[in-house]
């Protein structure tokens, strides 16, 4: 709409306000009645400052009453005495609120009651904000809100439809373009000093380190050029694959790789890692089309691929349990038949992940790097190629016994196994204080057994034992008792003995110092249960019938141990029972002060 002037400016004469109707006759006007004269008489006037039009410029003399029945404002007065410009968006938007006020007939008394609604929400929303802003600063009421208002100016952080101190999450840090980034998830690995690796502890197949990087399924030490020849040789960390032949040659670049900062290209990171907190423990171990892993044998891993793991993070002074166990072989190749391995994953180490082989796909497939802040990794025939005695005895745990291990090593594995049975009602303590347990593992039911004479002559000797108050004595055939009932039951013993076999593996268990009685066909050995006893301390036996077979028979003078023999896993091994109680009857009383703590 365009204002058209005369050529000499006349000052407008506002004519005098007419009265208002009363109440009375507008009662009698026709509420549908469009006439002009109506709306113009009773339409609502906020009596806003008189404002110029969109567009007349800047210091005109435009004046204009704000409505029709408005008193003289003064003659001469114009939009230049305010000073006010057009332009400014302040002026645009109360001359656009003023008008939307007086637009049509159908914006009326009912018409503002909701511009006015809207108004209030408008306004207490915006009170909302700034008095909010202040939450959680210390400052309260108007203080709060002037300190909004003040800072609003340094940085505008939009507007939402929670106030910034109530939104979920961390706000930005002031002066920061970025937020707080939670190191404990996420290592920045473009700016800084990106973690180095450390190799920390360990023997042929057994490995600790910190700070080791994964990415596309490769395992990658990041260290200073004066720290590379820290990282052991490749061959003594990590095997290949298996070949089809059965052979297990050293990892190759695709499994293992050492870089050094400031000379190797290190963008193929991707600039930032997901840290994996805590301890982890790979498993490097998977089956060929001619070899097996051994993992699928209870003592297999939790004596030897576990057990080893941990030992080398106790002789480095890490006590924590494992956050995750990584397998890089599938399911079927690692599970148990009868289930132990499983059941004490998910019992004994209960906050524990189990990470399988999909989920190991499944990071090379992510195309993101893994930080891990404190990983282990075990390899069977890395320990049996590059150790020192391994290859003699057959038992990639054999240079275990080179790291020396505190007392109390398995003390976080055994306290989490205490409470389990506790939970459950069994107590790990003895009946009487002064009288140690014998517990005898009972394989008679089994295909590698005594002679069943000889077995019936054991278990009447120590019956007389508990009969004169020396032993308290448990003949249990494990596979009768429940899980929990098992490990209770190795828990509280002072002495284990039995045939070579699975449940000698319940050693692991006992308190330090304790004993254990290995039967075994004469002239054989197997030193499976000699290197759990060695580990843990405990006093060792290998019984051939009425004599033991001591470390100075069994380990030859060249350095190799004698092995199985014939009839060493047959259903007819000998044993002399009274020559067996005359031996329990001394270790009994040598035990009688050591008790559970």
């Amino acid at each position: 709409m365009s204002f058209s002037r005369p050529h000499t400016p006349q000052p407008i004469v506002r004519p005098a306000s007419p009265r208002r109707p009363s109440a009375t006759s507008l009662s009698r006007t026709n509420s549908r009645d469009p006439s002009p004269t109506r709306t113009s008489a009773h339409g609502f006037d906020l009596r806003l400052p008189l404002l110029p039009p969109i567009g007349a410029a800047h210091g005109s003399d435009y004046t204009q009453s704000s409505s029709p029945g408005d008193a003289p404002r003064g003659e001469g007065s114009s939009s230049s005495s305010t000073g006010s410009p057009t332009s400014d968006p302040l002026v645009r938007s109360l001359a656009f609120f003023r008008n939307s006020l007086r637009m049509s007939p159908k914006t009326n008394k009912r018409g503002n009651k909701y511009i006015f609604g809207a108004v209030a929400v408008l306004a207490v929303f915006g009170l909302w904000h700034v008095w909010g802003s202040g939450a959680g600063s210390g400052l309260g009421g108007w203080e709060s809100a002037q300190a909004a208002v003040s800072n609003a100016g340094s940085k505008w952080e939009g507007v939402g439809f929670w106030p910034s101190s109530m939104k979920w999450g961390k706000s930005r840090p002031a002066g920061s373009g970025l937020s707080e980034v939670d190191k404990t998830t996420f290592v920045d690995l473009q700016h800084g000093d990106i973690p180095e690796t450390v190799w920390v502890k360990g023997v042929a197949g057994f490995n600790y380190f910190q700070n080791l990087y994964l990415w596309n399924g490769t395992f990658i030490a990041v260290v200073a050029a004066e720290d590379a020849e820290s990282m052991p040789n490749v061959a003594t960390i990590m095997s290949d694959h298996p070949t089809d032949d059965g052979r297990f040659p050293k990892a190759k670049e695709d499994r293992w790789k050492v870089l050094i900062k400031g000379q190797d290209e290190l963008e193929f990171l991707g600039g930032v890692a997901v840290r994996k907190a805590g301890v982890s423990m790979f498993f490097n171990d998977e089956k060929g089309k001619k070899s097996v892993s051994f993992l699928k044998h209870y003592f297999h891993f939790i004596g030897e691929v576990f057990l080893g793991a941990w030992r080398v993070l106790t002789t480095a002074g890490d006590m924590e349990l494992p956050q995750r166990l990584m397998y890089r072989t599938t399911p079927d190749d690692w599970r148990d038949r009868a289930g132990l391995t499983t059941w004490f994953q998910q019992s004994v180490m209960p906050n524990t992940a189990v990470e399988e082989s999909p989920i190991w796909e499944d990071r090379i497939k992510s195309g993101m790097t893994f930080l891990y802040d404190k990983i282990t990794i075990s390899d069977r025939w890395a320990a049996h190629a590059k150790g020192k005695d391994t290859y003699r005895f057959n038992k990639m745990t054999a240079d275990m016994l080179y790291l020396d291990a505190p007392m109390n090593w398995m003390d976080p594995l055994r306290d989490s196994m205490k409470l389990l049975v506790q939970t459950k009602g069994c107590s790990v303590y003895r009946e009487n204080p002064d009288v140690p347990i014998v517990l005898y593992i009972n394989r008679q039911l089994t295909g590698r057994r005594l002679l069943d004479n000889d077995a019936k002559v054991l278990v009447e000797e120590m019956q007389k034992l508990e009969s004169e108050g020396v032993i308290q004595w448990i003949d249990a055939q494990m596979e009768t008792y429940s899980r929990i009932d098992q490990f209770c039951l190795a828990l509280k013993a002072d002495v284990i003995m039995g045939v070579h076999g699975n449940g000698l593996s319940h050693a692991l268990w006992m308190k330090p110092g304790s004993a254990v009685l290995e039967f075994m066909f004469p002239g054989g050995f197997a030193r499976d249960y000699a290197t759990v006893a060695e580990l843990m301390r405990h006093d060792y036996y290998a019984i051939h019938k009425d004599e033991v077979f001591t470390k100075d028979k069994w380990l030859k003078p060249d350095g190799w141990g004698v092995g199985a023999n014939q009839g060493f896993h047959s259903t007819n091994i000998p044993l002399d029972g009274k020559w067996v109680a005359d031996l329990i009857r001394t270790i009994a009383e040598e035990k009688k002060g050591m008790v559970e703590p």
